[in-house]
């Protein structure tokens, strides 16, 4: 079966038969690759959400994160 046979019968599929296509080629990706593409289809799925608030729900995933009392009680680093 050819690439574009492929596409044509997932075009064919209901969307809940789509969307366990896409998760299941998902799966077979590199972990970098898949988080980029989850995010980025998280992202599409919710337009009404800021992409500050992203980059912050990224931030805690890649734990990019401060202590809270570090945060109210320490002077940045960079700022020293």
């Amino acid at each position: 079966m050819t690439a574009a046979q492929v596409i044509e019968e997932v075009r064919r599929l209901a969307p809940r038969e789509r969307a366990e296509v896409v998760t299941a080629t998902l799966s077979q990706l590199e972990p970098e690759a898949r988080r980029i593409i989850e995010r980025l289809l998280r992202r599409l799925q919710h337009p009404e959400i800021p992409e500050s608030f992203w980059d912050g729900v990224e931030d805690h995933e890649d734990g990019r994160v401060v202590d809270m009392e570090a945060a109210l009680h320490e002077i940045p680093p960079d700022r020293k």
